[in-house]
This record gives C-alpha cells, sequence and structure tokens, in this order.
C-alpha cells in the first residue's frame, strides 16, 4: 500500500512539473486581524449617523476617497460604542470621526469653514486651530489594548 502511495505522489509531482529533490516554498501566512472596537462620547443627539474614516497612512489621511468609511446609525444620546472588524493587527491607523446630525452624508461647516458637526480624531490634538497630521492622531492596532475612548467636539 505505501508503495502506490509513492507512486502517485511521484506522478503528482512529475505531472506539476516538480522533481522529487526540488523545494516547495510554503505560501506565505496571511496576516492576523481583529477587531477594533471604541466608544464614542458625548453624543448630543440621538439623530443622524456617526461616520468613521479610517486611515492608514500620512497619503490618505482626511482624503474621503482613500478612506475606509464605516456608517454608524445613532440611536441614544451619551455615549456610542462601535466595532470595526478586519484590522491588521500591529499595522499604524488613525481614525477621524463627525456625527452627521441632518445625515446629508457631508461633513457641514460654516461660513468660515469652521465645523458645524461635531467631530473626533484618535490620539491627541496639539491645536484646535488647525487639523491635525496622520502623526499625531495615530496608533497601532492591537485588539487586546484598551478600548480607545474618542470625545465629540464642537467648534464653538
Amino acid at each position: 500500500m505505501n508503495r502506490i502511495h509513492a507512486t502517485i505522489a511521484a506522478l503528482l509531482l512529475l505531472a506539476s512539473g516538480l522533481r522529487a529533490n526540488d523545494t516547495v516554498i510554503p505560501a506565505p501566512e496571511p496576516p492576523p486581524v481583529g477587531v477594533l472596537r471604541f466608544h464614542v462620547d458625548n453624543v448630543k443627539e440621538a439623530v443622524g449617523t456617526i461616520w468613521v474614516g479610517i486611515y492608514s497612512s500620512e497619503k490618505d489621511f482626511l482624503d474621503r476617497e482613500k478612506a475606509r468609511l464605516v456608517p454608524v446609525k445613532v440611536t441614544t444620546t451619551g455615549r456610542t460604542y462601535i466595532e470595526i472588524p478586519g484590522l491588521l493587527v500591529g499595522e499604524e491607523y488613525a481614525l477621524g470621526i463627525f456625527h452627521d446630525e441632518n445625515d446629508n452624508g457631508e461633513f457641514d461647516t460654516n461660513w468660515l469653514g469652521l465645523p458645524a458637526e461635531p467631530w473626533a480624531f484618535s490620539g491627541t490634538l496639539k491645536s484646535r486651530f488647525r487639523l491635525p497630521d496622520f502623526e499625531e492622531v495615530k496608533f497601532v492596532f492591537r485588539p487586546e489594548k484598551k478600548q480607545q475612548e474618542l470625545r465629540l467636539r464642537v467648534w464653538f
């Protein structure tokens, strides 16, 4: 019986173009993925959608076309719990969120160009008078770490 198995294995190797002494390189392991879990505090209105923009580099930071956008319907005030699956463990990310209170799919601004809807970023902002850069608000995703808490802010 062992002889039959060896013959079949040899025939399969020959059919695939490999010789018995060729080295077969295994396919690389896919990177581990996990679920990002975090809270958004200071939700004042139980209306609209919280849009979460997930950015993985300085190049794509705050570019809507390059972001992974996740909508979360708002049904309560206070704190909203959000889960985002499929993030690569050990990679750097930054979050930019806003509460689209009127549900028009846009981050509304006033006549001065200042935010008219509540917003937040991951990390700690160094200034309220400019947009942060990726380096300021990035984090390394580790599912076992304590959950992030983002607090919605308003400009005025």
